[in-house]
């Protein structure tokens, strides 16, 4: 054991705990729930006993993780950070990624905490309603990039990044096989253009 893992750095005990959720989170996307505290502690450059200064149990670390992966301010910063000036079709390509990383992250970290017991302290009473409003932020960052060109839209701002969000969503169904999800340009083609092939006018 080296000794940055016996006697982990001097640090306020709220920076710990975000520095220790931000080296978990990757693990739990890695290996989900079986990741060990060994792990945990190792990607944090800690001793194991310093994660059970900080949290209860591991349970509850996890519980942690999960809520801060649900952070909307970073989603809402990459895509305000999208060029204006770019041609809509682009900046829907970029807010389809960046949207596309973030959902999927979450909803792997949410199935694994839903394959965890509830902590000795209890599941915080406003997760749902902190899922609730992460994804309501994360729906306004996406109804600003609309509103930037609301002049070509059939629907108002807000209606067509619900659909935007849907088309995503949908991608990340487990159901649907690799070879049937929607790539990003199909994303943004069929949300911008539809499906159908436009009418050629008789002649």
């Amino acid at each position: 054991m080296s000794a940055k893992q016996r006697r982990a750095d001097p640090l306020p005990r709220s920076d710990r705990r975000q520095a220790i959720v931000a080296a978990v989170i990757p693990l739990l996307v890695e290996h989900g729930s079986a990741v060990t505290t060994r792990q945990m502690a190792e990607a944090a450059g800690i001793a194991e006993g310093t994660i059970f200064g900080v949290f209860a149990n591991k349970i509850a670390l996890i519980h942690e993780a999960v809520k801060a992966s649900m952070d909307p301010t970073p989603v809402q910063t990459a895509l305000a950070e999208i060029d204006p000036d770019d041609p809509l079709e682009a900046q829907l390509t970029e807010a389809a990624r960046i949207l596309l990383a973030h959902f999927d992250r979450v909803t792997v970290l949410v199935g694994v905490l839903r394959t965890m017991p509830t902590p000795t302290s209890g599941p915080s009473p406003e997760a749902r309603r902190f899922v609730a409003e992460s994804h309501a932020a994360v729906l306004a960052a996406v109804t600003e990039l609309f509103e930037r060109h609301a002049n070509r839209l059939r629907i108002n701002p807000a209606r067509a990044a619900a659909a935007f969000q849907g088309l995503i969503f949908a991608r990340l169904q487990p159901l649907v096989s690799p070879k049937e999800k929607l790539t990003i340009e199909e994303i943004v083609a069929v949300l911008l253009s539809g499906i159908a092939q436009p009418v050629k006018a008789a002649t």
